[in-house]
């Protein structure tokens, strides 16, 4: 539990100094789209996004990572909207057509 709530705290911190050195417009190689910002600040903390923009998954092996990540990886729990948010810029912007890698 500890250890947990410790991932946590990092990702969050994490997510709060990328919050004072990203432009608001700006996620890295992340397309800009409806949920853009929300997957950004979700993954970013413990990876980067460019392992998010290669991957090419269909929406529900998204859905299956996520709950891997959460499981195994300490990722913090997403509220329904947020991760379905996420679910569906994910499988409009890299699913397994790929349509934004190699980077745009």
């Amino acid at each position: 539990m500890v250890r947990k709530t410790a991932r946590a705290a990092l990702a969050l911190v994490s997510a709060l100094l990328l919050v004072t050195t990203v432009e608001a417009s700006e996620f890295g190689v992340l397309v800009e789209g409806k949920g853009a910002e929300e997957t950004y600040y979700a993954c970013s903390g413990c990876h980067s996004e460019k392992l998010i923009a290669q991957q090419g998954l269909t929406r529900e092996r998204w859905d299956e990572l996520i709950d891997w990540m959460i499981e195994e990886q300490g990722m913090p729990e997403l509220d329904d909207n947020e991760r379905k948010l996420i679910l569906d810029y994910l499988a409009e912007n890299y699913g397994p057509d790929r349509p934004n890698f190699p980077f745009k």
